[in-house]
């Protein structure tokens, strides 16, 4: 849950604003773009220090937690 709160705080900061992100939100809708989820990415690398790797594929904040939570073991 801590790492969805943490998600949460770099997407309200990409984005510039304060949105509402469970598990269950995707990148649609955030209204993220192929260049927007790149960027994303990268940041949220640097904030976890992990590598998510390019063909990483997630649908959605859930399981880009999971992700982040299963490497940082």
């Amino acid at each position: 849950m801590e790492t969805i709160k943490t998600l949460a705080e770099i997407v309200n900061e990409y984005k510039g604003e304060t949105l509402e992100i469970n598990e269950q939100t995707t990148f649609e809708d955030l209204g993220f773009d192929s260049l927007d989820k790149v960027d994303l990415m990268m940041q949220v690398e640097e904030k976890f220090d992990v590598t998510l790797g390019d063909d990483l594929v997630v649908n959605n904040m859930g399981e880009l937690a999971a992700k982040i939570d299963e490497l940082k073991k």
